[in-house]
């Protein structure tokens, strides 16, 4: 599983073997920033209204792309379709080497700007709608005002935790990593302006999980891409997240025969617990962090096994979750465990059947297909199972040699901010499938770099959900969140936003509330420090992971060499 090492005075590098190719990390002082297209396309007033196509949805099937800068492209199809009432024009086609691609052209309800969704898992499908997923209540949405896009991430596979597609293909991981959304967005502003005649006037994206990662990608590789973007529960700390995280919360719930220990039956009477414990009158954990609740207090009475109650053995596999993946000294290999108030969506790592494994799981697979054919080159034998996994330091490590082709974590924005560019990034405070506080740490890194939290409000949010499952996708409480309206008002009316009001849709604790109103959050303010599970970590990561650098690689021949630069 680990790339062999070589010490070079002032340089770090790693050469491994991969077909007959070798891959070479060094690091340089050259720019972060690849080349840019410098040429400047007209864009429609922002009064303009209505802007209807120059060109038959059929000529833009015929138009040659394979010109475009970084997305030679081929269309494979381009034909009318109706959704939400309304005619697209429908493009499919590819981006070398092999993204699949949608476009959706509107044919008569087009008012200047372009939004791209970004993709959830490791992808390997092309899942486009006229709802993107955070935008419910976007009045721009609702009237069909937008070209929307989105792209398979440079794959094809049978389920979005399936990684084989990496296995021995390089550059395949590349595009994954970081290039598919860069190339997505110069392929479709190419249409647009071969279809309408003129460039978007706004460019928009919006990713959760995965597509938060591609998010933050675009804001820290591309900074001229989008004049917009949201960043949701981005799993931008990508290396320790897949490999170490969630392999652990798989692992930690695993008996001596492979059999499950911690049961779906026993999470409502945990989650009662913790609510009881830690919610406030409303219902709401308004931050996890300040909870200490500890599984022990819920603990079965001595050779008892009961719903309501927990078995010794449970209360080790909660304290685990919550506390998230640990070396034997009891560092913490990840910034975060299962947050308090996340217990009813704990079925992302523990199944129907008490008596499956937990590396069938989601989680369970996530880790393994990342660690096989992800992780490293070579990868591990194929006989590698989660189990072989001993959460050290050194593993640790070997993820991270490999990890800068996946991780976004530069903290360093200043090229998007001084593009004029405007960030909303948001996590819920009891996101089960990636920890929240990875996103604060990361904003904290941001606070750090661009000059303090009044510096970095002047183009970023964070907003952190009280009660959000991952993407915000149920909770308690659950909300309905629209992050897309405020965006586009602060990128076109220069309206700021400040707190955010969400309607609730379900709650299972307290008073019953009808709203939930979100400030921004500092995330370089203190932290709460008590005995609970979520709190006091120690990060190995906290000083290395979010420094101002990015991974590049590039063809040469049959060498793909790819540098770290600051």
């Amino acid at each position: 599983m680990s790339p062999k090492k070589r010490a070079i005075p002032g340089m770090r590098w790693l050469a491994v073997l991969l077909s007959g190719a070798t891959l070479l990390l060094t690091t340089t002082a050259a720019s972060a920033q690849p080349a840019r297209n410098a040429a400047v396309m007209p864009k429609p007033h922002p009064a303009a209204g209505v802007i209807l196509p120059q060109i038959s949805c059929a000529a833009v099937g015929k138009h040659d792309f394979t010109a475009v800068p970084d997305a030679a492209s081929r269309i494979s199809s381009a034909a009318g379709t109706s959704l939400n009432g309304t005619t697209y024009c429908e493009v499919k086609g590819y981006i070398s080497p092999q993204t699949s691609f949608e476009l959706l052209l509107p044919e008569s309800t087009w008012h200047g700007d372009y939004v791209q969704e970004g993709c959830g898992g490791y992808c390997g499908a092309v899942n486009i709608s006229a709802q993107p997923q955070v935008s419910t209540g976007c009045p721009q949405v609702a009237g069909n005002e937008f070209v929307l896009a989105t792209d398979d991430q440079g794959h094809e596979s049978p389920s979005g935790t399936d990684g084989t597609w990496a296995a021995s293909d390089l550059a395949l991981r590349i595009v994954f990593g970081y290039t598919s959304e860069h190339s997505l967005a110069n392929l479709a502003k190419a249409a647009i302006r071969a279809y309408y005649g003129t460039a978007p006037a706004d460019s928009y994206f919006d990713g959760c999980s995965d597509g938060g990662h591609e998010a933050l990608d675009l804001a820290q590789r591309y900074p001229d891409d989008f004049n917009g973007i949201i960043a949701g529960a981005p799993a931008n700390n990508w290396a320790p997240l897949l490999g170490l995280f969630e392999s652990w919360l798989a692992v930690t719930n695993t008996d001596s025969q492979g059999h499950q220990i911690l049961t779906l039956a026993k999470l409502p009477a945990l989650h009662a617990a913790v609510m009881k414990a830690c919610a406030g009158a409303d219902g709401v954990i308004q931050d996890p962090r300040n909870c200490t609740f500890n599984p022990a207090s819920i603990m079965c009475p001595s050779g008892t096994d009961q719903p309501a109650c927990l078995t010794p053995a449970q209360v080790t596999v909660a304290r685990e979750e919550y506390r998230g993946p640990a070396d034997p000294a009891g560092r913490n290999l990840y910034d975060g465990g299962e947050p308090y108030g996340s217990e009813l969506a704990w079925g992302w790592f523990i199944n129907p059947d008490p008596d499956n494994n937990p590396a069938d799981t989601v989680a369970g697979q996530f880790g393994l297909n990342y660690l096989k054919y992800m992780a490293s080159v070579p990868g591990p034998p194929a006989s590698f199972t989660l189990s072989d996994l001993k959460f050290t330091d050194a593993e640790y490590g070997e993820l991270e040699q490999f990890g800068g082709v996946y991780n976004a974590t530069d903290p360093d924005l200043s090229a998007f901010r001084a593009h004029g560019g405007k960030l909303i990034i948001y996590h819920g405070w009891a996101d089960q499938a990636i920890p929240p506080f990875s996103t604060i740490d990361y904003y904290a890194a941001i606070e750090k770099t661009m000059g303090g939290f009044a510096s970095t409000q002047s183009f970023s949010r964070l907003y952190m959900v009280p009660g959000g499952y991952h993407c915000l996708g149920g909770g308690d409480p659950a909300v309905t969140a629209n992050f897309l309206t405020p965006l586009i008002n602060w990128v076109e009316q220069g309206q700021a936003p400040g707190a955010l009001t969400f309607p609730v849709t379900t709650q299972t604790t307290g008073s019953k509330i009808t709203s939930l109103t979100v400030p921004p959050l500092d995330a370089a303010a203190p932290a709460p420090h008590n005995n609970g599970l979520n709190s006091n970590y120690h990060y190995i990561g906290i000083n290395s992971a979010f420094r101002p650098e990015q991974t590049w690689c590039t063809q040469r021949g049959f060498t793909t060499v790819c540098q770290i630069r600051p």
